[in-house]
């Protein structure tokens, strides 16, 4: 198992494991898989676009994680979570000062180069993954009845 998805499984479980909604949110029994994949996905985009790769930030995946679970458990699909929450309070919440924090999600993609695709060929998730200052990434992936949420945030700390 690589580093990124031996954090990412940690993560995984530490956060289902504390979740008031756990029981409802699954994650996809390739989770660490997938993870690693849209992590390579990523780095590879932004190495062929002239940027360094980024980091697997425990906090950010984290905050990926809990937006995941809540679109899942409370069947929407937005930015704004069902709380009114945004990206930047949701990664507050996790313990990231961040100076930049962006937030990319896909609904219902089978497979993660799909979303890694789909997300560079739009223009606002394309520019959030090749931002030239953020540093860091998390990835929250969980399954559903219509499929999987996939999120991605990304960004750099104080």
């Amino acid at each position: 198992m690589t580093r990124i998805a031996r954090m990412i499984a940690v993560m995984a479980l530490s956060f289902v494991g504390t979740s008031a909604a756990a029981a409802d949110c699954v994650a996809p029994p390739n989770v660490n898989e997938l993870a690693t994949q849209i992590a390579a996905g990523l780095n590879q985009s932004r190495r062929a676009n002239g940027e360094a790769p980024l980091r697997f930030n425990r906090q950010l995946g984290q905050a990926a994680m809990v937006h995941a679970c809540d679109m899942l458990v409370n069947d929407f699909f937005d930015h704004r979570g069902s709380d009114g929450t945004n990206s930047q309070a949701r990664v507050k919440q996790a313990g990231y000062n961040d100076c930049i924090v962006a937030e990319n999600i896909a609904w219902g993609y089978p497979r993660s180069e799909q979303i890694v695709d789909g997300w560079m060929n739009s223009p606002g998730h394309r520019r959030n993954m090749l931002h030239p200052r953020i540093e860091e990434f998390g990835v929250g992936i969980t399954q559903g009845p219509r499929g999987p949420y996939w999120v991605l945030v990304v960004g750099k700390q104080c």
